[in-house]
């Protein structure tokens, strides 16, 4: 199996990246726009410039960051694909084939398809919906997951003031502090802005999840030739950077929370400006940042499996293809983003993204190699020119293949016959099926439900956001 074996970069040139990042950070450093970061950063070596805010780190501190600062779970060695669902504020609408707002009643729907599509690993509700205040989203998103999402889950959040209400809630749901920090429930990604730049509010909000010893992440999000240098050796030497700075942070916070790295790692057009999501080089950058943090030491993460196609067409599925099985092959710990489309969410892009994570589940279980499997009796028995489609031994593993639920598999005139119809449609078929034959159910008792609308209640009172009722 190719799995763990895939490489981009050898290990000179691996540590050439991880040299030049370390140099930045001691003769560059990076700005901490939070005055209360000089005491911390200066406090495990740093040499601080309380003006400017910028911070300059010896090797001895990144070191003792890296020896101290213990990695989320550990990785191992199974073949897997933690696909993350996407957070888009848009969604393509299946009827009109145009991008609107999203509302609470798509979130709902996304929600039951996470429940129901095996191979989406991390859910989400998909959308950012303009019916519920702006400012108490976070937490209204927040409370539908944690009351009907059968899988762990991911919600961003930004709104610092949205991290207490957030806080409560998990704590509802798992019995107690205590209990929310030994679990796996709630996170928070510290993203710096590239280049080399910490801003005050991802700062507050990781320090109020790092004081309570909840998982971290710390993600680069470079940007060739815009946010970092045009070469994908020099954003990698930036990107290496901000990590380690962000590590080194969190180190001397004294916090025990357990950390890991993404690499969010962009190609800039410098044609257009745009921001793309799926070239090759972004492919390439993501694989040398996996074997950077892996060599590191540190659980990885990213958001591959995107797409810069508008529509269901072969640039969609080459695309995420193309990033999906090398990050895949690498052993990347999670990717995602399954129902990404580009400018917005896709319920129907979901249900593809589920099926294609199928198959690559079913790449990475391998073949089995022993007695039984190489059949020796029955190809004696069976003999030249004849045929196993009789055979006892192909009735025990008819069932070992993979098989679709979406993909078609019929010859070109039956595919004729039956309409013709474009796989957006086969697509939409399974969602409805889902939703026809599904519905939410709580995973919480009725009391840690009502104590969560509670929290909802009051974050949009303080908002000055309407309540419903019930979520």
């Amino acid at each position: 199996m190719i799995f763990r074996k895939l490489k981009v970069l050898n290990d000179d040139e691996m540590l050439k990246i991880v040299e030049g990042a370390f140099r930045i950070l001691q003769t560059t450093g990076c700005r901490f726009e939070d005055p209360a970061c000089m005491d911390e950063l200066e406090a495990i070596g740093c040499s601080v410039d309380r003006d400017s805010l910028v911070v300059k780190f010896p090797e001895d501190a990144i070191f003792d960051a890296l020896e101290s600062v213990p990695s989320v779970t550990p990785p191992d060695n199974l073949p897997k694909a933690r696909v993350a669902s996407a957070n888009k504020g848009f969604l393509l609408d299946y009827h009109t084939r145009k991008m609107r707002r999203g509302k609470t009643e798509d979130a709902r729907k996304i929600i039951t398809l996470c429940n129901n599509l095996t191979n989406i690993t991390l859910a989400s509700a998909g959308v950012v919906q303009d019916d519920v205040h702006n400012d108490a989203v976070e937490v209204f998103n927040t409370a539908l997951l944690l009351k009907y999402s059968e899988k762990l889950f991911n919600q961003w959040v930004y709104n610092t003031d949205n991290v207490p209400f957030v806080l409560e809630m998990g704590e509802i749901v798992t019995g107690g502090a205590e209990e929310l920090k030994q679990s796996s429930l709630l996170n928070y990604m510290l993203n710096p802005i590239a280049p080399l730049r910490f801003p005050p509010t991802q700062l507050k909000m990781t320090r109020l999840y790092a004081q309570r010893d909840l998982p971290l992440s710390v993600a680069s999000m470079t940007q060739t030739g815009s946010t970092a240098p045009a070469t994908m050796a020099g954003a990698l030497v930036v990107c290496t950077a901000e990590l380690l700075a962000g590590l080194a942070w969190i180190h001397s916070l004294n916090s025990k929370s357990p950390v890991g790295l993404g690499a969010l790692t962009q190609v800039c057009d410098l044609r257009t400006g745009a921001q793309l999501y799926a070239g090759p080089e972004q492919a390439i950058m993501f694989l040398g940042m996996h074997q950077i943090i892996r060599y590191l030491g540190y659980t990885s993460g990213n958001t591959s499996f995107e797409t810069d196609s508008c529509d269901f067409d072969f640039q969609n599925g080459w695309e995420k293809a193309l990033s999906g099985v090398l990050c895949w092959a690498a052993g990347f710990d999670m990717f995602g983003q399954a129902g990404f489309l580009m400018d917005g969410f896709s319920m129907e892009q979901l249900v593809l993204d589920n099926e294609a994570m199928g198959m690559l589940q079913r790449v990475g279980q391998g073949m089995v190699v022993d007695e039984d499997a190489l059949a020796f009796d029955t190809i004696k028995a069976v003999g030249p020119g004849g045929n196993f489609l009789g055979e006892r031994h192909t009735m025990l593993h008819a069932r070992d293949f993979w098989l679709p639920s979406v993909f078609p598999r019929v010859s070109f005139e039956q595919w004729q016959k039956e309409g013709a119809r474009h796989i957006i449609d086969v697509a939409h078929d399974k969602v409805e099926q889902i939703l026809a034959n599904s519905a939410l159910e709580l995973q919480v008792s009725e009391d840690q439900a009502r104590a969560i609308d509670d929290v909802v209640r009051r974050r949009l009172a303080q908002v000055g956001g309407s309540w419903e009722g019930v979520i």
